[in-house]
């Protein structure tokens, strides 16, 4: 599952998930799985939504009161705030901070970015013009904590750090 709990996500538009997928009963039938999107999600296409609950390979989203279980295939991605800073990436191993601008729905590189480094940033801040590139991958900046141990300092993911807090204090 790429998502979790409290996630902001895009619903992909009708006409892109049709693509590649067959249309059964008003509703799309993803090739491969036992899931349906139907006509009467249509309303959420392009919409930014909110995961609510993940389970074994579906979720629950906020918005519809949890009524339909929906797939990654039903995603164009992570939804983010224009101006926010994010984490991108061309093929998904070297990632970058990048300010999000826009996204392009049906590209093979939908997310448009601009630099983080200070004169970018000041330069969008402003208004002023900037240099613009789109990316394959984003996702929100990960979490980290910095913990001490032996008085040497180091950073671990969120995960891990939920982990080790888990095993450590027992759940307290």
């Amino acid at each position: 599952m790429r998502y979790k709990e409290g996630d902001k996500v895009r619903v992909r538009q009708w006409e892109a998930m049709l693509r590649g997928n067959k249309l059964v009963c008003n509703s799309i039938s993803f090739l491969g799985t036992p899931f349906t999107f139907p006509k009467t999600n249509r309303k959420f296409c392009g919409q930014i939504v909110t995961i609510k609950e993940v389970w074994n390979n579906y979720y629950y989203i906020e918005e519809d009161d949890g009524q339909y279980c929906w797939t990654d295939e039903m995603f164009e991605g992570y939804a983010f705030k224009f101006g926010e800073l994010i984490e991108v990436s061309q093929s998904g191993n070297k990632w970058e901070k990048r300010i999000y601008v826009g996204y392009i729905d049906g590209s093979d590189y939908p997310y448009i970015c601009v630099y983080s480094d200070d004169n970018s940033l000041n330069e969008f801040k402003k208004g002023n013009s900037f240099s613009i590139m789109s990316w394959k991958y984003a996702r929100p900046i990960p979490k980290k904590h910095t913990i001490i141990i032996d008085g040497v300092e180091i950073e671990v993911s969120d995960e891990d750090y939920q982990a080790l807090k888990e095993k450590l204090c027992k759940g307290e």
